[in-house]
């Protein structure tokens, strides 16, 4: 099969531990796998030039390395064509890889991405743009700016970035009121935070979110009904934990097709981890089987010198401990009960 590889710098792994992931070495990976690839390394403002050259090489397969918002950007071209996607999970968290079975280790997914079989999936878009694993409104937003800047400032990693923005974000809040609508009708609801999934969400340890299927035809669309902040962080915890299905504040519904409507003439939304400004009415709908992806026969072990790096449970708890650690030095806990929220119309 051939293959053309196009490497994310400014993915998060790319930043955090540039040397694991240089594209000498994902070629000569493949290489030590039988297969002869292209490797063209870019940062994100280059990124749609990459993926165009990509496409344009008459590749079977363009294999993506980046987190879970350059694999959007790249299944955004790749959709309703014969080339398929391959993932090499270089961002935060990855949940398609995870979900495809990839390997978290960029040589153990290089290898597993050699002898990968071709099986289409669904996508998911919101106003014409495409997600693969979920958009997200409300808190959502600032939190993955809040991330962004403890990255930058104070060089946070993966989960410490990721609990520091979530106290942040709960500290400010504002509730979203908008009117969805899956078909049988609109409903006013106010939230702090609505999520729309590509296909359904289950509880699985140690990944704290996982699709056992990506090609159901469904979209996920979840809120929660808490508002006071103990509640919400509380959430946020079993969300983090892997009990989030049990929360009695949890709705949850099944559609096909969805419609956001808000009084503001633009909203802020996450697409696969990456921060959008859409005009409203937003408008979601599901393309089945749509794209075509690399997907593992069976995941192979991770290289030896893999065992004396953290796992995926692990570097969760490691970052629990260091977003606490920086969320109590900055005094967030002694300001953590502000006025009620201000409802955002």
């Amino acid at each position: 099969m051939k293959l053309a590889v196009v490497l994310n710098l400014s993915a998060g792994l790319a930043l955090d531990h540039p040397e694991r992931c240089p594209a000498a070495a994902v070629r000569a990976w493949f290489a030590k796998a039988g297969v002869e690839v292209e490797v063209r390394a870019v940062h994100s403002a280059d990124l749609a030039t990459a993926l165009n050259w990509a496409v344009a090489s008459g590749a079977e397969a363009v294999v993506v390395g980046g987190g879970d918002g350059t694999i959007a950007a790249a299944a955004e071209l790749l959709a309703g064509t014969e080339t398929a996607l391959g993932i090499l999970p270089l961002g935060t968290v990855n949940l398609l890889a995870h979900d495809l079975g990839l390997p978290r280790e960029p040589q153990a997914a290089v290898a597993a991405l050699a002898t990968a079989e071709i099986r289409t999936i669904d996508i998911a878009e919101v106003n014409g743009r495409v997600f693969l694993n979920s958009s997200l409104l409300g808190l959502f937003p600032d939190m993955v700016r809040a991330r962004e800047r403890n990255r930058s400032r104070h060089g946070l990693q993966r989960w410490g970035g990721i609990v520091q923005a979530m106290a942040q974000s709960l500290r400010t809040y504002r509730l979203l009121k908008v009117e969805i609508d899956t078909g049988d009708g609109p409903r006013r609801v106010a939230t702090p935070a609505l999520a729309v999934t590509n296909n359904l969400f289950q509880r699985r340890r140690p990944i704290f979110l996982h699709r056992p299927v990506l090609d159901g035809g469904r979209m996920g669309i979840y809120l929660t009904r808490h508002q006071r902040r103990i509640y919400l962080l509380r959430f946020m915890a079993r969300l983090l934990f892997g009990g989030w299905r049990r929360d009695v504040g949890l709705e949850m519904k099944v559609a096909t097709a969805l419609t956001v409507t808000s009084r503001r003439s633009q909203l802020d939304v996450v697409n696969d981890g990456e921060v959008l400004t859409l005009t409203t009415p937003l408008v979601y709908r599901l393309r089945p089987k749509a794209l075509k992806v690399l997907v593992p026969h069976l995941s192979p072990p991770p290289p030896a010198s893999s065992a004396t790096k953290p796992g995926f449970g692990a570097g969760l708890r490691e970052g629990l401990r260091e977003g606490l650690r920086n969320s109590l030095r900055k005094g967030l806990k002694a300001r953590f009960k502000p006025p009620p929220p201000e409802s955002d119309q």
